[in-house]
């Protein structure tokens, strides 16, 4: 094997979306992957939406409340379970560690950059590729059921606006006239914002092409390979072994999502991301004049609505549950049931019996920041 090859470890979206750059810039690409096809973990059916609107971590005071308050609790938003608590326990301080006002702010500022061009780098790619994946431009709405929590949002959102966030407030007459099928639960609303910059797209038909542009660029991909090890000496990383072979290489990128620090461990390194569980429920949608335009983001529930083409998606929830991927009824129910609250209607005429229903880890660090670079 040719030693100045970049393995990159994880088929996912981050896995995929690093194996193309790579290849655009001449190098000798190979990702590995230890499902049966690309996409299949967090990337597969989660709320598909690409939102800088979306930049804070999950470690606000409010939030922390809500997690240890959560404990026993199935029906919470944000659960904590028992069994969970030894692994996050050192990685939970460090979370409640990084709440401070201070860096709250300095991680949702990042995260907004980041975001902001990570979405501007999407759309130019899908525009020079020509490709599709039941995206949407139109943006993303917020609805808010109680004024304080419209209200922190605000206040939230008024001290990135100088750094250039676009969003606008709206009334819930305002917000009926953008999004019509929340006029039968106006009654219950507060208000909304909405944020014209923001997009969504079905993010495991975003992999499937990316795989084929990397397969025709000539990169390869491996799926059904498992990574056991590396080969190291000096510190240095000298090759990755895997389920099927040994491959000799200097260059490893490890997009595993929230196997990352797993596999980090394995070269004594203390990578602080722990998966946390999310829900989808995907539904088929016949009658299209019934189904909403907008993606939906209720943050009092931490759920989205996400409308896709005859499709529409329910995607929510936080459990710290380690690596326990069985789906739980309770969870799945309270999805539905913010259907229900949302969209009565629409609700009422989807067959739920045929939902698909998913569940997948979040990789989250203890400070709300992905990592990017160099060990």
């Amino acid at each position: 094997m040719n030693k100045k090859q970049t393995v990159i470890i994880g088929g996912g979206l981050q896995g995929l979306a690093s194996a193309n750059a790579l290849l655009d810039r001449g190098e000798d690409v190979l990702v590995l992957e230890r499902r049966e096809g690309v996409g299949m973990e967090t990337s597969f059916s989660n709320a598909g939406m690409i939102t800088p609107s979306q930049p804070e971590p999950w470690n606000s005071k409010r939030d922390i409340i809500k997690m240890l308050s959560s404990l026993g609790n199935e029906n919470s938003v944000m659960l904590i379970r028992l069994k969970a608590i030894p692994s996050i326990f050192t990685w939970g301080l460090r979370f409640i560690l990084n709440s401070s006002s201070k860096r709250f702010h300095q991680t949702s500022l990042h995260n907004f950059n980041l975001s902001k061009y990570s979405k501007d780098l999407t759309r130019s790619f899908r525009e020079m590729q020509n490709i599709t994946y039941e995206e949407s431009t139109l943006g993303t709405l917020k609805i808010f059921r109680n004024n304080q929590s419209l209200n922190e949002s605000l206040n939230s959102l008024s001290k990135l606006r100088d750094h250039g966030i676009v969003y606008r407030e709206l009334n819930v007459e305002d917000l009926v006239k953008v999004e019509p099928q929340l006029k039968e639960i106006s009654q219950d609303l507060k208000g909304g914002i909405i944020f014209e910059e923001d997009e969504t797209g079905d993010a495991y038909l975003f992999c499937k092409e990316l795989e084929k542009i990397i397969r025709e660029k000539g990169g390869r991909i491996h799926t059904s390979t498992e990574i056991i090890g590396f080969l190291s000496h000096r510190k240095k990383i000298m090759g990755v072994k895997t389920s099927r072979v040994d491959i000799q290489t200097n260059r490893v990128v490890i997009a595993a999502g929230s196997w990352s620090y797993q596999l980090t461990k394995l070269l004594g390194l203390n990578l602080p991301i722990r998966p946390v569980k999310g829900y989808s429920t995907t539904l088929d949608v016949e009658d299209n004049n019934l189904c909403p335009s907008y993606a939906v983001i209720d943050e009092d529930l931490h759920a989205a609505i996400t409308p896709f083409k005859n499709r529409i998606r329910v995607a929510g929830t936080a459990e710290f549950t380690g690596f326990d991927d069985e789906l739980k009824k309770a969870r799945i129910d309270n999805l539905l049931d913010i259907l229900k609250i949302t969209y009565p209607t629409l609700a009422s005429e989807l067959v739920q019996e045929e939902a698909q229903i998913w569940s997948g880890f979040r990789p989250m660090s203890s400070d709300g920041r992905p990592f990017i670079g160099k060990t």
